[in-house]
């Protein structure tokens, strides 16, 4: 790893100063877990690497009146560890209990996860799910965006030169409102996705009244799916709805085929995989199994 400069400033004013003046050519270092290696590599050539781990204003959960508020430094450990995220965000401390193993969990950060915007990322499946939106900052000011607005392309996001990704929030999920998550890769310890599913249901009775489902590695981007949800608002939910929209959510995806699996046998996944977590999702006993 040459050729570039390192900082590692203790404040996040110095640290937006050192991307706004290098602006493209800069590189973030958050838990460095896939930093790292594509630095190694050659993959990334910055000319300068901001290290945040000193910035410890970044490393945070809050939780308010209406909303849980994550700082982007906040380690996958520390999600997984805590009450709060169990209690109010379960889709992303499900997802936390799969993620890699114990070295990776202590150093990554759900900021560096998100920014790395890989299709198959764990918490953004989850976060895409819970409606969760991200707050960037730069020198000039600072936004919020939808996630779901978040992710623009293969390994790409809305971040401009100069942003930094400072914070996650997570609107509280409204009464009734059920769960189901589920993610299959080839190993149970560090495997990368092959296809991750998050489902919130809104149910009144059996019907639903609200849905939000995501889904992992099987686009360039996490997706939420929205033809789906569609076909779930206001209906009630029994298997053959839950297959109806495993059906939906295959036909949307635009899977690859890599290493890991090809895209056929990730869009048989997708579809049973949605199927599934839709019918645990409710309590709907599942007798089909993948097909």
């Amino acid at each position: 790893m040459r050729g570039f400069d390192f900082l590692s400033p203790v404040s996040l004013t110095a640290a937006l100063r050192a991307v706004d003046e290098t602006g493209r050519h800069c590189k973030i270092l958050a838990g460095g877990t896939n930093v790292i290696p594509d630095l190694r590599s050659g993959g990334i050539r910055p000319r300068l690497v901001v290290d945040l781990g000193r910035v410890k204003a970044l490393d945070y959960i809050r939780e308010d009146k209406s909303s849980i508020k994550i700082g982007a430094l906040t380690t996958i450990s520390r999600l997984r560890e805590s009450a709060v995220i169990q209690k109010r965000a379960p889709l992303l401390w499900e997802a936390t209990r799969s993620f890699a193993g114990p070295l990776v969990r202590n150093r990554a950060t759900v900021g560096g996860n998100l920014a790395d915007a890989s299709p198959a990322a764990d918490t953004a499946v989850s976060l895409l799910a819970h409606n969760a939106k991200v707050k960037i900052r730069s020198l000039n000011g600072r936004r919020t965006v939808p996630l779901k607005a978040f992710f623009s392309g293969y390994r790409k996001t809305v971040l401009a030169p100069g942003e930094i990704l400072v914070e996650i929030e997570i609107p509280f999920s409204p009464s009734g409102t059920k769960y189901g998550y589920c993610k299959l890769g080839r190993r149970n310890a560090m495997a990368v996705s092959v296809v991750s599913v998050a489902v919130a249901l809104r149910m009144k009775g059996k019907t639903c009244t609200d849905a939000a489902v995501a889904i992992g590695a099987v686009a360039p981007t996490p997706l939420r799916m929205a033809t789906v949800e569609t076909l779930l608002r206001g209906r009630k939910i029994d298997s053959e709805l839950a297959r109806q929209c495993g059906e939906l959510a295959a036909k949307s995806a635009s899977p690859i085929s890599d290493i890991r699996a090809s895209a056929e046998y990730r869009r048989i996944v997708c579809r049973n995989l949605t199927h599934q977590t839709i019918c645990r999702c409710v309590g709907i006993e599942d007798q089909e199994g993948f097909r």
